[in-house]
């Protein structure tokens, strides 16, 4: 077995997105000591809206559709963390600290409303009656 098949099999992610974890990490921690830290969440929020309509256009396509789910797994996985540098970057410009709390409340909880709400219903099948 491949070191890297072994990594997601404990991980339960694959190299590519742990490398890419730290370089998030990584330049977040950058922009903190080097007080650039709207100037690089924004950068961040930014390239994941640009991941996310890749994402969004390469689904759509039957040839490009594996391209199209890898992406999928990778706003996935960081759509918690553009959300929280979303309400960073919203935060220095809105100092009502209730309506960020909602707003915040909004970003954790609206995934998951809307995947409730956007399951397909069960197909019903119908018994011939003889």
């Amino acid at each position: 077995m491949k070191w890297s098949n072994r990594v997601q099999i404990i991980t339960g992610q694959t190299c590519v997105h742990i490398a890419m974890h730290a370089l998030v990490i990584a330049a977040l921690v950058w922009g903190w000591e080097h007080r650039a830290l709207t100037d690089v969440c924004s950068t961040l929020v930014a390239a994941y809206a640009v991941v996310f309509i890749a994402m969004l256009v390469l689904q759509h396509s039957v040839r490009l559709r594996s391209i199209g789910d890898y992406l999928e797994e990778a706003t996935t996985t960081y759509y918690f963390g553009a959300a929280m540098m979303t309400l960073f970057l919203v935060s220095r410009f809105v100092h009502y600290a209730l309506l960020l709390g909602c707003l915040g409340m909004v970003m954790l909880v609206g995934p998951a409303l809307v995947s409730l709400l956007a399951k397909e219903p069960a197909v019903r099948i119908e018994k011939k009656r003889s």
